[in-house]
């Protein structure tokens, strides 16, 4: 199964904000990421940048 690190990009500036993401949706303006033990993390304006399943990576932008 692929699991991806998720980093959330703000002002040339990239931070990790979770890991282990199996799931990711937009839902009412929210990026929904959803965790291999079946955690949820809301993600407010924020829109998918990249999802790179070679480094397991997706990269959230901030509006």
């Amino acid at each position: 199964m692929c699991e991806f690190k998720v980093y959330l990009e703000e002002s040339e500036q990239r931070k990790e904000i979770t890991k282990n993401i199996v799931k990711a949706k937009l839902k009412d303006g929210k990026v929904v990421l959803m965790g291999s033990a079946g955690d949820i993390t809301k993600v407010d304006g924020a829109k998918i940048l990249v999802v790179d399943t070679l480094m397991q990576e997706l990269i959230l932008k901030k509006d």
